[in-house]
């Protein structure tokens, strides 16, 4: 199956690639288990519903054939590759529509010969005058359409972003560039529909009452999008568009309009009916960020922004102005110089152990308020992954790019296959772990325990996994990892508890094969793996 994914992978870049000068549409081949596809093309475009087989089936098959409806449209024999243990050659089993018209519109059927007749693969294709696109740039361009992904010139946005209070436009455009006068549109949001166009007539869904319109003026070259005003809550979600012209209809991808969020990691998003609350670990007399970013980057110079040690305003950026809260004078900031990229995030310094708690973060733009919400976690100790940097400061760790991003790297390591690696961690200042608590974990598989001069190892771990127990009065809880395997791959994380605080650190390991590699290769791997930095508020996990 691996090697049946290759084969299909390579013909599906080639197909891509060929492509760009030769507008094509391709369908999900036949090896993956959806049988039915629909496949929705312009007229004079190329269409190409591959129909590739897995090894199973090709192991008997004599003959491809392909019909339109009940009309045999093509017959291709099936050729079997040389030295490919019964593969067959997927070029002879494809069908090529080119210049295609309203009329090719219909289902076609995949079949193959040979113990049996099997139906491998059905298409419906939908050939229409016109599309909808997300983006004018886009007016006019192809879509590529190839097994589970859609392809073009760039991905279409998601969906546009908003703040309650302020105005958004959900993009539709005709492809290509058509007159939409006369036709009727219609947008929905979910299953209502909220705007109708018909005849020159407008109707609006309840609710949406001088809040939605569109440019008329605009539709004369194809635009249909609506324009949504003062945006409430109960907006935020999935809307599509529907055009109506000379008995076709054609429907868009839908837009998915979006409510901005506060989040401590830049590339994730929570959701909105569940309170996130993220704990956050720093040491006594360290300096400690709580990591606050708008999602996605927006400028956050204009907005007011507060941050709570329970209910008490510790620090409150209004207007430009900074005031801060009793006991909290010159401790606390934000990167002012960052608002600008939507970093909100608040830095406390040589902290002290009374200023464990909870924390919230309240962002307000317009009608519109956000959230974020935090546990610090003060203790003594620290993990650190090299033994130089015991005893230092957390902050002397982080490191500053141009970009103004504070990062601390994740620990990432490169194993090859059946060696053996170590993932190194020590208690800073340097402090014996002889009477503490250690566990390893795999993802959220504990793998190794250390409770009591005892060790217990997980599934699957046997034998592979040891600490240098003698190396414990030293503070050293560094795993050993013996005969490295595939299933290896992946995160780790290390938590040492003390009474009844807990520190941990998190580790990922790239398994690596046998095969020989050049200097070069290693380096690049290398490389490759410090393009994966986390940043600073992604480190501080829960």
């Amino acid at each position: 199956m691996a090697e049946q994914k290759a084969v299909g992978r390579k013909r599906l870049d080639t197909a891509f690639a060929k492509s760009r000068l030769n507008p094509r549409f391709f369908s999900r081949p036949a090896a993956f288990p959806r049988r039915f596809n629909t496949l929705r093309a312009t007229a004079g475009d190329t269409v190409d519903p591959a129909c590739c087989l897995s090894p199973e089936i090709s192991a008997g098959a004599r003959e491809i054939r392909w019909f339109k409806g009940t009309d045999c449209v093509k017959v291709s024999p099936i050729t079997v590759e040389s030295g490919s243990k019964g593969r067959v050659a997927f070029d002879n089993v494809s069908l090529t529509l080119d210049d295609v018209k309203v009329t090719d519109s219909g289902q076609y059927r995949c079949e193959m010969l040979g113990e049996k007749k099997e139906a491998l693969f059905i298409v419906h294709l939908h050939v229409s005058e016109f599309r909808l696109v997300s983006r004018s740039e886009d007016v006019g361009e192809p879509s590529f359409i190839a097994a589970y992904c859609v392809y073009c010139k760039s991905f279409p946005d998601f969906g546009p972003h908003v703040f309650c209070g302020h105005d958004v436009t959900l993009p539709c455009y005709l492809s290509p560039e058509t007159s939409a006068v006369a036709m009727e549109i219609s947008w929905f949001k979910g299953t209502d529909c909220i705007y109708l166009y018909l005849n020159g007539q407008v109707t609006v869904g309840r609710g949406y009452e001088g809040r939605v319109s569109m440019l008329t003026e605009d539709l004369q070259r194809g635009n249909v999008s609506l324009s949504l005003r003062d945006v409430h809550r109960s907006d935020y979600g999935e809307y599509w568009c529907e055009v109506t012209h000379g008995g076709q209809t054609m429907q868009n991808d839908g837009v998915h309009l979006k409510a901005f969020k506060l989040s401590s990691h830049p590339k994730r998003s929570f959701s909105d009916s569940v309170p996130q609350v993220r704990t956050v670990h720093a040491w006594a007399g360290d300096d400690v960020t709580l990591p606050s970013l708008l999602f996605p980057e927006t400028s956050a110079v204009s907005m007011e922004i507060r941050w709570f040690k329970g209910t008490d305003c510790i620090y409150l950026y209004q207007n430009g102005q900074v005031t801060k809260g009793r006991g909290y004078e010159g401790r606390v900031s934000m990167f002012t110089d960052e608002l600008e990229y939507g970093n909100v995030s608040l830095k406390l310094e040589d902290v002290q152990d009374s200023d464990g708690g909870e924390y919230r973060c309240e962002v307000a733009c317009g009608k519109d308020k956000l959230e974020n919400n935090f546990h610090l976690h003060v203790s003594e100790l620290k993990l650190v992954y090299r033994s130089e940097d015991v005893g230092k400061t957390f902050e002397s760790l982080l490191i500053r790019f141009e970009n103004k991003q504070t990062v601390l790297p994740l620990h990432e390591t490169l194993a090859f296959l059946g060696h053996d690696v170590t993932l190194p961690c020590y208690l800073s200042p340097e402090t014996s772990a002889v009477a503490m608590e250690i566990r390893w974990f795999k993802g959220t598989d504990c793998i190794y325990l250390y409770l009591n001069g005892q060790v217990t190892e997980g599934r699957g771990y046997e034998g592979r996994v040891d600490m240098l127990t003698h190396q414990l009065q030293k503070g050293n809880v560094s795993l050993n990892l013996s005969d490295v395997q595939w299933s290896d791959d992946g995160e780790y994380r290390c938590e040492v508890t003390c009474g009844e605080k807990m520190v941990d650190a998190s580790f990922y390991i790239s398994v690596i094969g046998k095969t020989p590699f050049t200097f070069t290769q290693i380096s690049e791997a290398h490389s490759t793996f410090h393009d994966m930095q986390v940043t600073f508020r992604e480190y501080l996990r829960d």
